[in-house]
């Protein structure tokens, strides 16, 4: 039975966007509901990231007075993460203060995989001298990837990629987000050659993540706050996902 209080109606508090590195969190259960066996739990406010943009959704839990809930996935519905737990331990009730908890570890390595991708991006294209496009991305915690529009095999100047993108490692660049109109926004990370094509007409104020003075785009993940964090790059394998199109497999190995 959901249990749901009435009258809230601002969406929930992205704890994760003020701050990357929050690891614990208190919180008001706003609505707890168990359709399909799931127990489906909104707060007003949360540090877990929800899958989006190729980045996986945290887990971890949330604890209240009575009960104690196993969070396995995190989904934005209608402006509320959503936080889904298959197990629940004892009760937790809306209207009652919770703690929580993200899988730290997990998310770390997420965040820095996630900058990884960024950085990576620009490292293909200073080894090539092309503007090459980005058609896809996605993050796990063993690797992340890129598939690229490009023509021909990345495999032979792997060695070139890899020791660029650990030049950026090694100097220990800031990481910096910054929040800016669209119009701007499309002008700024033009100079990044990247574009905001496939971000939805409706959006009007832009989140721009930078490697500064080496790459930005739009982008609504969490990332770390300097490339030196990431430690060592290394690429692992690469493969044609059709005409034109390269996949790179990468991952960070932190120290």
């Amino acid at each position: 039975m959901a249990t749901t209080i009435l009258g809230r109606l601002l969406p929930t508090r992205l704890l994760y966007h003020e701050d990357a590195y929050m690891k614990e969190f208190n919180a008001k259960v706003l609505s707890v509901q168990k359709p399909n066996g799931q127990y489906k739990i909104i707060l007003d406010q949360t540090a877990f990231y929800p899958m989006g943009g190729g980045q996986p959704a945290d887990t971890g839990t949330i604890k209240g007075e009575n009960g104690e809930a196993i969070v396995k996935d995190v989904r934005m519905e209608n402006q509320f993460a959503v936080h889904i737990a298959d197990e629940m331990k004892g009760r937790i009730e809306g209207g009652e203060n919770v703690e929580g908890a993200i899988d730290w570890n997990r998310r770390y390595t997420l965040m820095c995989n996630h900058t990884l991708a960024h950085l990576m991006a620009e490292a293909v294209r200073k080894v090539t001298g092309k503007d090459v496009e980005v058609v896809s991305s996605g993050l796990d915690v063993d690797k992340a990837r890129l598939d690229l529009a490009y023509d021909g095999s990345l495999g032979p100047i792997f060695p070139e990629i890899q020791e660029a993108a650990n030049s950026i490692v090694r100097e220990s660049m800031p990481v910096e987000i910054k929040n800016m109109p669209r119009e701007e926004a499309v002008e700024y990370v033009a100079r990044f050659h990247e574009s905001l094509k496939t971000l939805p007409a409706h959006v009007k104020s832009v989140r721009i993540v930078e490697i500064k003075n080496w790459h930005a785009c739009a982008c609504g993940g969490t990332h770390v706050r300097s490339t030196g964090e990431i430690g060592v790059v290394e690429v692992l394998r690469r493969m044609s996902k059709g005409k034109g199109v390269e996949r790179i497999e990468f991952r960070a190995k932190m120290s």
